[in-house]
């Protein structure tokens, strides 16, 4: 089944609602279930075995994986395991759909690497509840990923500055003393005079990457985020103050 139709209401900003990837070789059960997705404003895509459903996921990177336990061709479980093996595909969170919730049958779901589990028949209730709590988890863990990734660029600025800082200095006071020996009025120490004010507003410069301890980030060409300058040095200056006694 192609991707459902989705609610606009459900968009944050211009991001698009999250998808969900249904494998349930059962027609009538994966039709349910896709209708109550959409129904609930996500997109949504239907395959009816493992196999469909590990190139089908490749393909589309779904938020969240639908993963009937048992399939033809290729089980659920099977499935799982070789979803987490690939490394573009392990981040996403796989929910079985189950009609026996044995011990058993657990074990094995969530030894493959499942996040979650509904049981058949599947209702409204609980499927949103499980699709939206795994949704919050991936962000959440998202989220702390971005955040390391964001405080290993400020240790590795910290480190830079620091280390441009102490050749930059040596250049600065170079130039005053052979300003020194000079005439203002000779060219060359209006030359001096401008390599000056240069080397001190990259020292400015360093001064203020050094200061950062948070960094904000600006939307650029697509969905590409870049730092902003700009507003992590603001913001880094207004959490100062506001942690000053």
């Amino acid at each position: 089944m192609a991707i459902g139709r989705i609610h606009e209401d459900q968009a944050v900003g211009n991001r698009l609602p999250a998808t969900v990837l249904v494998a349930e070789d059962d027609r009538i059960s994966s039709q349910f279930i896709q209708a109550m997705l959409v129904e609930a404003g996500y997109g949504v895509r239907g395959v009816s075995d493992g196999e469909q459903c590990l190139v089908v996921a490749g393909e589309m990177q779904p938020d969240v994986i639908l993963l009937d336990v048992v399939m033809p061709r290729l089980d659920g479980i099977q499935a799982c395991r070789r979803l987490k093996e690939r490394e573009v595909l392990r981040h996403i969170p796989v929910i079985f759909v189950t009609g026996s919730t044995d011990d058993e049958t657990l074990q094995a779901a969530f030894a493959a690497g499942g996040s979650d589990y509904v049981r058949k028949p599947v209702g409204r209730v609980e499927l949103l509840a499980r699709v939206g709590s795994a949704l919050t988890q991936r962000r959440a863990i998202q989220k702390l990923k971005e955040e390391q990734k964001l405080q290993g660029m400020l240790e590795t600025a910290g480190g830079l500055c620091h280390e441009l800082n102490q050749p930059l200095q040596y250049v600065l006071g170079l130039v005053q003393v052979l300003m020194m020996d000079l005439d203002p009025a000779e060219l060359a120490y209006a030359q001096l005079n401008t390599i000056r004010a240069q080397v001190e507003q990259m020292g400015e410069m360093t001064r203020k990457l050094a200061d950062i301890t948070c960094l904000k980030t600006r939307k650029y060409v697509g969905d590409v985020e870049i730092v902003d300058l700009s507003q992590s040095i603001l913001h880094s200056r207004c959490g100062s103050k506001d942690n000053d006694p």
